[in-house]
């Protein structure tokens, strides 16, 4: 049985999925899925990544919006894991 292997939207380095965090878009807020079953639209991000990809904005990339997509559920997540 293969590996599944995603790219982190940041760096865009191709890795295991076990060692990314996906992270789904819902009303506007950027959510963690660890669980990797939140249904919709999801994106892979290694937990180091997170300024980087604010800086180049790869969530509104993987996410295809326009909008300004709220983060602080995923950067409270992330400081507390």
């Amino acid at each position: 049985m293969a590996i599944p292997i995603r790219s982190c939207i940041a760096c865009r380095k191709a890795t295991n999925w076990s060692e990314l965090l996906r992270v789904v878009s819902f009303q506007g807020q950027v959510i963690p899925d660890p669980d990797r079953r939140k249904g919709g639209r999801g994106a892979w991000l290694h937990r180091g990544c997170l300024d980087m990809a604010k800086n180049r904005r790869s969530f509104n990339r993987a996410f295809r919006s326009d909008e300004n997509l709220d983060l602080q559920v995923l950067e409270k997540y992330l400081t507390l894991n």
